[in-house]
This record gives structure tokens, C-alpha cells and sequence, in this order.
């Protein structure tokens, strides 16, 4: 995978905190066990969308499952 920056994970980690209701979530905790739900993945994307000013292909997305993998997909779509 590429490198990511850590403080693109901090900002996922964020995101989903929010989302989640949760303080805590550890970076390679897959984000559906921790209580993402189906309902919650539009408004989850629409907010990385908006804080990283991209747009986010739904395949990059279903394959991401942790804070770790979404941060990676952001450096990655950074780079295309």
C-alpha cells in the first residue's frame, strides 16, 4: 500500500468518531465491527469528501474497511 500521513488518519479517526459516537478506535479496527452502519457510509463519505477536496470512486471505498485503509485511499487518490 502507499504511505499515508498521519494526520490524514487523524482526520478520518475524527470522522468516524463522530459518526460512531465513539472516543476511541484503533487505526487497524475494521470500521463496520465498530458500528459504521449502511445508513451512515453517505454521510461518511460526503465528510471526506469535503475535508480532503476529493472525490471518492465507490470500489476505492467498499475496499477500505479501517481508519488506516481510508487514509491510504486518500494519499492514494491524492496522487492520481
Amino acid at each position: 500500500m502507499q504511505p499515508y500521513a498521519e494526520q490524514d488518519l487523524q482526520k478520518i479517526k475524527q470522522i468516524l468518531f463522530g459518526l460512531l459516537s465513539q472516543e476511541a478506535l484503533d487505526d487497524d479496527e475494521d470500521i463496520y465491527d465498530a458500528g459504521l452502519t449502511s445508513i451512515m457510509v453517505l454521510p461518511l463519505l460526503s465528510e471526506i469528501e469535503n475535508t480532503f477536496g476529493l472525490s471518492i470512486p465507490d470500489n476505492d471505498f467498499l475496499d477500505a474497511h479501517t481508519p488506516r485503509a481510508l487514509a491510504q485511499m486518500v494519499q492514494r487518490l491524492r496522487q492520481d
